[in-house]
């Protein structure tokens, strides 16, 4: 990973550090200064640092480990690997349950199914049944749909209980009415995270040694 003055500016490093790596850069004689043999040269010279840092003044910014943690951390950041447009597009894709693709139609299609199957989960757990009471404890069961059907007529009702594994029942419409409305918002949640889920993308440096996910 390349860096140069500028790049140290954008990243925004503090006024104590950029004074020194100003003289490392004029010392150098260079313009731009690779990134991993500059932290080895950081690591040489901590004595100097810790120094230059206490003389700084600078709050949160006036210790040689904390620079030297600050450059680190740069290989973590995508604006950092990506500074100078010649950072390396992978073709490896994540999507947010941790799964790696080799193209990002494969993760689209991983998000699609997995998504699906959530809603099939839920369409199985939201079922209501009615329950009408016939001639010597007889029951006719049905199953209904508040949003459509209604729930007049019914004796009971029946659903299962997640929590509890177990069916539940009731001879309140209103409480099979509060269920249904329940199971809407899961699948209103539902919705929701698909729409928000992110596919990242694996970007290197040029190099290839400094790797970051950058999300789509």
């Amino acid at each position: 990973m390349k860096t140069s003055l500028q790049f140290f500016k954008d990243m925004g490093v503090c006024d104590g550090a950029y004074a020194v790596l100003e003289r490392v850069f004029e010392q150098a004689g260079v313009t731009e200064f690779d990134y991993a043999q500059g932290y080895q040269v950081m690591l040489g010279m901590m004595d100097q640092l810790e120094v230059e840092a206490a003389q700084s003044g600078e709050p949160g910014h006036d210790t040689a480990q904390g620079w030297l943690e600050w450059c680190y951390n740069l290989r973590n950041r995508p604006e950092a690997i990506m500074y100078f447009g010649d950072h390396i597009e992978e073709n490896l894709f994540r999507t947010a349950d941790g799964h790696l693709h080799e193209t990002l139609e494969a993760a689209r299609e991983h998000d699609r199914g997995r998504y699906a199957e959530l809603r099939r989960d839920h369409a199985a757990a939201r079922v209501i049944n009615g329950v009408r009471f016939g001639e010597g404890g007889a029951e006719t069961w049905e199953v209904v749909d508040p949003t459509q059907d209604g729930l007049v007529g019914f004796d009971a009702f029946v659903w299962h209980d997640s929590t509890t594994g177990l069916n539940h029942r009731t001879d309140s419409a209103a409480e099979a009415a509060s269920f249904d409305a329940a199971q809407a918002r899961v699948l209103d949640a539902i919705d929701a995270a698909e729409r928000a889920a992110r596919i990242e993308r694996r970007v290197s440096d040029e190099s290839g040694a400094f790797a970051v996910w950058v999300g789509g």
